[in-house]
């Protein structure tokens, strides 16, 4: 599997990438974590979340993406 570093794709190819800013907020109260990430995607319904948080979640990051909701 390949990886790519962000800031070279930009150096690399300025005229077809787009960054845009992280609009994410902190629930957990700390600077800095990892973990395996799980992200949920619901637009106006949050019921998906309620049954994540329910599992196991020991190690991981939950990302929510409301859609704009």
């Amino acid at each position: 599997m390949n990886h790519y570093l962000t800031p070279d794709l930009c150096d690399a190819y300025p005229e077809l990438v787009q960054v845009l800013d992280p609009l994410f907020s902190n629930f957990g109260g700390r600077d800095s974590f990892g973990g395996e990430i799980v992200t949920i995607k619901c637009f106006e319904d949050n019921s998906l979340v309620k049954e994540q948080v329910e599992l196991k979640g020991h190690g991981k990051v939950l990302v929510v993406d409301g859609g704009g909701s």
